[in-house]
């Protein structure tokens, strides 16, 4: 059907108000044709302002850039104002008002018809996007803080780490005098946690920036002395009191190619983990089952336990889930990253669960025979 050119400019209207967006529409001679409803609502025009079919689109320029903030953006509007070619532009203009307009001018055809402006109010998605970029920039300077802080722990610990190595070592050589079984097993162990200490300290600075840490020592080690040495360690660390620990482990399986070094602290912050958590009259559990190709290390309590969301989270550095932070629980949120680091060295996984029928976390270490892949 075809319309007389007496109904084309309702028809036009009644297009131009269809429309979400403040809308004017301008012939080839940069004309008014028509504006919807919006666009004098959006510009806020005084009454005076004259918008008919043929008015010069000068004036609706003269009048925006009256209303904008910033001379760039009023120096862009009239530059832009001289050209309408082929090429469909979008600009935000700031208001003296505060607020945001986004202008999509758009060719008809290919501008030989006129040009139809689009005009919407952009204020709260663009205040979202500033508020977002002030995040990232408040997270970036907090990683540059982390990385100083790892800086400094691991300039202030290699010292005194290198004496305690030292004097373990002139303990330990037979050359010194005879240790007994008791005293020497003692000075291993402080030997092994000043190792572990020194290797954790320097991971710290790619701990907190996400690097990789130490290549591990592959040799054989037997899980179930592996057990066995973490749990009595923890136990005369606690002087007989805490939670009581029970471990279980056949003698039996394969060993794994790992580094027993690390392996150990890995096992120690897992142990260490649920000790904290877990009241004096609790239970922690450590168990280790051999497979054909793996080993399965598990280390459960009853203690406060890990709420759902944070089952992934905790295992990032620095990351500790707010029911530890509330019940003021000492902590870094190192440990379980440190201990999730060296899991994946060894090509190996660490998952989280609830313990079944009460309150606590199961924390679940699978260790392929050969080692990383």
């Amino acid at each position: 059907m075809r319309h007389t050119s007496a109904e084309r400019p309702s028809l036009t209207a009644a297009l131009l108000d269809a429309l979400p967006q403040a809308a004017l529409l301008l012939d080839r001679d940069l004309r008014v044709v028509r504006v919807n409803r919006r666009f004098a609502a959006l510009l806020r025009l005084p009454p005076g302002v004259d918008l008919s079919p043929g008015t010069p689109r000068d004036r609706v320029v003269g009048h925006l850039a009256g209303l904008l903030d910033r001379p760039e953006e009023r120096r862009r509007l009239l530059e832009e104002s001289e050209t309408h070619g082929p090429v469909t532009r979008t600009t935000d203009y700031h208001l003296r008002d505060g607020r945001t307009l986004r202008r999509r001018r758009a060719p008809v055809g290919d501008g030989s018809y006129g040009h139809l402006w689009l005009v919407e109010d952009v204020t709260r998605e663009t205040e979202a996007e500033e508020g977002l970029y002030e995040q990232v920039r408040k997270l970036a300077a907090l990683a540059d803080e982390r990385a100083a802080f790892a800086g400094r722990a691991l300039h202030e610990l290699r010292t005194p780490l290198a004496t305690v190595l030292s004097f373990a070592e002139l303990l330990l050589d037979p050359a010194g005098g005879p240790l007994g079984r008791e005293q020497t097993s003692y000075v291993e162990a402080i030997r092994r946690s000043a190792l572990r200490m020194r290797a954790v300290a320097e991971q710290l600075p790619g701990t907190a920036a996400g690097g990789p840490v130490t290549e591990p020592r592959i040799g054989p080690v037997l899980v179930h002395e592996l057990i066995e040495r973490v749990v009595l360690e923890a136990l005369q660390r606690a002087g007989g009191g805490g939670p009581c620990v029970v471990a279980e482990c056949p003698p039996t399986g394969p060993p794994l190619l790992a580094d027993g070094g690390l392996l150990t602290g890995a096992l120690e912050e897992l142990l260490g983990n649920a000790l904290r958590f877990t009241p004096d009259e609790g239970l922690v559990e450590v168990i280790g089952r051999p497979a054909a190709d793996h080993w399965t290390i598990e280390v459960g309590d009853d203690g406060i336990g890990v709420p759902l969301e944070y089952h992934e989270e905790i295992f990032t550095a620095f990351v500790r889930a707010p029911n530890a932070r509330r019940g003021g629980y000492p902590g870094t949120g190192l440990g379980l990253a440190g201990a999730l680091d060296t899991v994946r060295l060894h090509g190996g996984t660490i998952t989280v669960r609830d313990r079944e029928g009460g309150p606590g976390a199961v924390f679940t270490v699978r260790l392929p025979v050969t080692g990383r892949p």
